[in-house]
């Protein structure tokens, strides 16, 4: 074996020993560091506001579909209130008027009434890129790790009148 050969394995055990020390280092560093929780970027404003979709009764019950994965905020259960009119279904809304709008629509041909949700401003996915830095930046400053979040929907709640309650279904 040359004096090259020598040099090189040298020089390679001293990258591996030099790696494994800056992965140790690293793994501390990272292992030390706690969990922040959860943490609201973006502009919110709450407001809670019912959508009432009038129906004409029938033979089969009206179809209520929520659309864009509105169960995961209320489950969409029936609930029973006898101050909606009869033959109206009610939804109560929290939401973030920064964020979006709920809306609710009526297919006469189909029977079904469908609840959704259209965001707004697309545009200022760069400014919440910028907070959830920052956000970041400090956190790690105080050994903590968050995880992010927007408030869009908050809550969804469904009423029919007691009277009409059987001429109405959630459909997944």
């Amino acid at each position: 074996m040359n004096k090259q050969h020598k040099i090189t394995i040298v020089v390679f055990c001293i990258g591996v020993l030099l790696c494994g020390i800056g992965g140790g280092i690293a793994f501390t560093e990272f292992s030390s560091l706690a969990y922040g929780g959860r943490q609201i970027i973006g502009e919110t404003e709450m407001v809670t506001k019912d959508f009432d979709v009038e129906f004409e009764p029938g033979e089969e019950p009206w179809d209520i579909i929520g659309i864009n994965g509105i169960y995961r905020y209320g489950g969409m259960d029936i609930q029973e209130d006898s101050s909606v009119p009869v033959n109206t279904v009610r939804f109560r809304v929290t939401y973030n008027t920064k964020r979006g709008e709920p809306f609710t629509e009526l297919n006469l041909d189909d029977k079904r009434i469908y609840f959704g949700w259209s965001w707004l401003h697309f545009n200022d996915e760069m400014a919440l890129i910028m907070e959830a830095k920052d956000v970041v930046l400090q956190n790690l400053k105080e050994r903590k790790l968050v995880s992010f979040d927007t408030v869009e929907l908050e809550q969804v709640e469904v009423f029919v009148n007691p009277k009409s309650v059987d001429d109405v279904r959630i459909t997944y």
